[in-house]
């Protein structure tokens, strides 16, 4: 116990340090009020943000996402270089998400027609995958090209979505694929070690989430079970209870099935704004302050130990999706309201 306070002490003052520049609710407030990158930026002075924001960021919405982002990586590599060495699947966490980020930049590229410069433009330092490697991906001129180019890495099985992809022409069945080959990874990864239990825990939730929001975004879609079930992660119950009645029930048929669950209350929540906006994006953010909440109750149970890690990088990930959230909201032309509502899910 002594040994595990001692191991995470160097790591949990620096996040105790980073935590205290988190954006305040005052300033929200103010960011809600911004009608363009430039105003956003000069909110953002005094921040960790700030020293990373370029003249093109001030002027330009997609320059100003990208410095957030790298403010974001730049933090979390940091972290990973502090982290024991017997809690190595959190740095792993900390590390693929950056590929699965850049990944999902490519597809999206190739998929939009991008030139090779623009998707080249987007990437993110910070993962695993050599960016040279990655940049060598941008040569790729159809998804088949590079799932082709990723048959040595970790993500060759995205080969298993192409047909669907190819036939379709959605790209859920890669970015979902995308998705699952993260998690299922590193779920196997968080059980071989003993310890970590909190980060267990925190992982578990997250492949349920990463489950729940795919049959939902299938559901929304209208595609079959059989077109579904190969992007799900098996040995999570609540598959035994949707699976089973997927083709019979509609979205809201499907989260009554949850009623005894912790995911239920969120859904329902969720699906009074999707039945305004018709977004699926509503269940998703439910769950997303789902996993946040899981976070914060590991922060409170082991405060000396893995606890103020895992909730820190859950926090910081909420602050930057509430940021881009701002960014994009402001070249929508939205009104201060309409942000603020935008972002209610997300803060609360």
């Amino acid at each position: 116990m002594i040994g595990d306070i001692l191991s995470y002490l160097h790591v949990n003052a620096k996040i105790m340090a980073k935590e205290g520049k988190f954006i305040s609710s005052r300033r929200w407030e103010d960011l809600c009020g911004c009608s363009s990158p430039g105003e956003i930026a000069s909110l953002l002075e005094g921040t960790d943000y700030f020293p990373y924001l370029s003249e093109r960021a001030i002027n330009e919405a997609g320059e100003l996402e990208k410095a957030i982002l790298e403010e974001f990586s730049e933090v979390e590599r940091e972290i990973s270089k502090l982290i024991p060495k017997g809690a190595w699947p959190i740095k792993e966490y900390l590390l693929r998400r950056w590929d699965v980020i850049n990944l999902r930049t490519v597809m999206r590229g190739i998929h939009g027609g991008l030139k090779k410069e623009e998707i080249l433009d987007s990437f993110i330092v910070g993962g695993e995958l050599d960016f040279a490697f990655l940049k060598a991906l941008t040569d790729a001129e159809a998804m088949d090209d590079l799932v082709t180019l990723l048959a040595r890495t970790p993500y060759r099985s995205l080969r298993d979505g192409l047909d669907k992809y190819n036939e379709s022409k959605n790209l859920f069945f890669l970015e979902a694929l995308l998705d699952k080959i993260f998690w299922e990874d590193l779920l196997l990864k968080v059980l071989r070690p003993r310890g970590l239990r909190e980060f267990k825990d925190f992982v578990r939730i997250s492949v349920e989430t990463h489950n729940l929001k795919t049959i939902l975004r299938a559901k929304d879609d209208r595609l079959s079970s059989e077109d579904t079930d190969p992007f799900l992660i098996r040995d999570c119950r609540l598959l035994n209870e949707l699976l089973p009645a997927y083709a019979e029930e509609d979205l809201s048929g499907l989260i009554n099935l949850l009623e005894d669950t912790i995911y239920f209350e969120p859904l329902l929540g969720g699906q009074h704004e999707y039945e305004k906006t018709s977004s699926i994006l509503s269940f998703e953010e439910a769950l997303d302050n789902l996993v946040l909440k899981k976070a914060e109750e590991i922060r409170k149970g082991r405060p000396f130990g893995p606890g103020p890690l895992i909730g820190f990088l859950v926090s910081k990930q909420k602050e930057v999706r509430n940021l881009l959230a701002i960014v994009r909201s402001s070249e929508l032309d939205l009104v201060r309201d309409e942000i603020r509502e935008s972002l209610s899910s997300l803060r609360s």
